[in-house]
C-alpha cells in the first residue's frame, strides 16, 4: 500500500471519525448526560466491598439514588475485583466520575495504539478511527478500549522476551473473561506455556481478590445474576453464533457443534507450523482465538467486536509492502458496513463474515506452512 502523506493520513482518520459521529447520531446525548454502561461500573464501585454487589435491587437502588436513573439490563457484572478499580471513581459524584472515566476510555484507546509495534501503527490510528464497534465503546462508557490496551502491552512484552509478565498483564482480560473462551485453546496449540503461567498467576490473584473482598459465596450470588434474563436482552444484535441459530429446530445442539468446530480451527491454526518460527502463521493462530471466541461468547454486542482490530491488524502487511485479496475480509470488518447492517436486524451477513473470516485464517494458516522447515522454537505471541 503507498504510504500517504501526512495530510492524506489525518484526511482518511477524520473521515472515519466523522463517519462513526453521523452513524452515532443523536445517541451521543445519552453519553452527554452519563446515561451510559459506565452505570453499573460506578454502582459497581460504590458497592465494592459489599455482599449486595450482585443483588440486582440493591445495584438498581444504588444507581437512583446516585446517579438520578436505573435500568435492570444495567447490573455489575463484573469479577468483584474489577470493582475495586472503580471505588476511586465512585467517591466523587456520578456526572463528574462519568466525564473522567471517559476521558480514560480515550486515553486507554490511544494508548492501544502507540504500544502498538511501530511498524504497523498507521494501520493501527486508522482502525481505530474507522471502527464502528470501538466508538460504541465510548459512546456507551464501556472499558472494551482498555481490554486493547492490555491485548497490545502482552505483545508488547512477549516481543521483548517477558512472556510470563506479558501473560500477567493478559489476566487483566477477565474482565469480559466470555470474550476470550478459546485463548486456552490457542496456548495450547501454540505450546505458550510460559504465557500460561504468567494468565493462570494472574487469574488466580485476581480470584484471590474477590474472595477477600466479598466472601466466599460470591460465585454462587453472581451466577445467579449470570442466569437473570435481564443481562442478555436484544438477542437479534448479538453477533455471536448462538444468535445466528436460535430461530432454528435444535438450536441448542448446532450452537455446541458450531462452538467445537471453531475451536476445532483454531487449533489448526495454532498448531499449523508450530515446529517453525514463521511469525505470520503465529499472527494468524491469535486472530482465529480472538474471533472465534467472539463468535461463541454466550453474551456479546457491537461494541465488544472492537476486539476485532487486533485481529485484523496482526494479518495486515507491514506499512509499504502490498495489500492483497486476503485482506479483504479484515478489512471489511474494520469498516462500519457490517456493525449498521448488525444494528437494522440484517445480522445474519455480518455474522457470517465473521465465520468466513475464521475460516479463511485456518485456510491461510494451512497453505503457509512449509513442511520442509526443520524444527525450532515456536514464535513467543505475536507480531
Amino acid at each position: 500500500m503507498p504510504k500517504p502523506g501526512r495530510a492524506g493520513f489525518l484526511a482518511l482518520c477524520l473521515a472515519g471519525l466523522l463517519a462513526n459521529a453521523v452513524t452515532l447520531g443523536p445517541s451521543l446525548k445519552f453519553t452527554a448526560i452519563g446515561v451510559t454502561d459506565y452505570m453499573d461500573l460506578y454502582a459497581g464501585g460504590k458497592l465494592a466491598f459489599s455482599t449486595d454487589l450482585y443483588v440486582p435491587a440493591r445495584v438498581l437502588e444504588t444507581e437512583a439514588r446516585t446517579e438520578g436513573w436505573s435500568s435492570p439490563t444495567r447490573l455489575f457484572m463484573r469479577l468483584p475485583c474489577f470493582a475495586l478499580l472503580f471505588w476511586p471513581l465512585a467517591q466523587l459524584p456520578y456526572q463528574t466520575s462519568s466525564v473522567i472515566w471517559e476521558v480514560l476510555c480515550l486515553a486507554g484507546i490511544a494508548a492501544f495504539i502507540a504500544i502498538w509495534p511501530r511498524t504497523q501503527r498507521r494501520y493501527a490510528a486508522l482502525a481505530g478511527c474507522w471502527s464502528l464497534p470501538l466508538w460504541m465503546t465510548v459512546a456507551e462508557g464501556q472499558d472494551i478500549g482498555f481490554l486493547l490496551l492490555w491485548i497490545a502491552l502482552a505483545i508488547h512484552l512477549n516481543r521483548r522476551r517477558h512472556p510470563v509478565l506479558a501473560g500477567l498483564v493478559a489476566s487483566l482480560c477477565l474482565a469480559k473473561f466470555q470474550l476470550f473462551l478459546l485463548i486456552p485453546v490457542w496456548i495450547c496449540a501454540r505450546r505458550q506455556w510460559a504465557f500460561a503461567k504468567g494468565l493462570l498467576a494472574g487469574c488466580a490473584t485476581l480470584t484471590a481478590i474477590s474472595f477477600a473482598t466479598n466472601g466466599w459465596t460470591w460465585p454462587t450470588r453472581y451466577l445467579a445474576l449470570l442466569r437473570e434474563p435481564a443481562n442478555n436482552p436484544y438477542h437479534e444484535v448479538m453477533p455471536n453464533a448462538q444468535s445466528m441459530l436460535e430461530a432454528l429446530p435444535h438450536a441448542g445442539a448446532l450452537a455446541l457443534i458450531t462452538a467445537i468446530a471453531l475451536a476445532i480451527i483454531v487449533w489448526l491454526t495454532g498448531s499449523a507450523g508450530i515446529r517453525c518460527s514463521r511469525l505470520s502463521l503465529a499472527n494468524l493462530s491469535l486472530a482465529a482465538a480472538l474471533t472465534a471466541s467472539l463468535l461463541i461468547a454466550p453474551h456479546d454486542y457491537m461494541a465488544d467486536c472492537a476486539l476485532l482490530i487486533p485481529a485484523a491488524l496482526l494479518l495486515l502487511p507491514r506499512r509499504g509492502r502490498a495489500i492483497t485479496a486476503q485482506h479483504a475480509l479484515p478489512l471489511y470488518l474494520l469498516t462500519p458496513i457490517p456493525w449498521v447492517l448488525l444494528m437494522l436486524g440484517n445480522g445474519a451477513t455480518t455474522r457470517f463474515a465473521l465465520c468466513a473470516f475464521s475460516v479463511s485464517l485456518l485456510w491461510q494458516s494451512r497453505r503457509n506452512v512449509h513442511p520442509g522447515l526443520s524444527a525450532c522454537r515456536a514464535q513467543p505471541l505475536a507480531a
